[in-house]
């Protein structure tokens, strides 16, 4: 059954998994958080049925994080939001970031109130 050993990252075409992670985290003022959850429904269908390169999006809601000391004064006025998008390379994640995201993070933040609490990008190493 287990007679030929892959490479694991062989399955990332197959098991159709992007191979970039881009997440922003996000705090979010309670009383938005609702209406923004709604409105991230939308941008993210619209991310992933227009954005060249993006495959799907995942948003969560988390426990505040803990560890850093300058979210203590947030108290329990935010909800923490995680978005995942998934990305089939590092080129279409440069194109986003270069021609959209900072008009985007602008606007959401003028309009929602919110901060970024910190963005990364990871790369998948191996898919099982």
């Amino acid at each position: 059954m287990f007679d030929q050993k892959r490479d694991s990252l062989s399955n990332l075409t197959t098991a159709g998994v992007s191979p970039i992670l881009y997440e922003v985290n996000l705090s979010v003022p309670k009383e938005n958080a609702r209406d923004y959850l709604i409105y991230l429904n939308t941008f993210c269908k619209d991310a992933v049925e227009t954005v060249e390169g993006f495959t799907h999006c995942n948003v969560f809601t988390q426990p505040k994080p803990t560890g850093l000391h300058w979210l203590s004064e947030e108290g329990e006025s935010k909800v923490y939001v995680v978005v995942q998008y998934h990305i089939a390379s590092e080129t279409h994640l440069n194109g986003y970031l270069e021609s959209r995201q900072d008009a985007l993070s602008k606007q959401d933040q003028n309009r929602w109130g919110f901060l970024v609490i910190s963005r990364r990008i990871l790369r998948l190493q191996i898919a099982i």
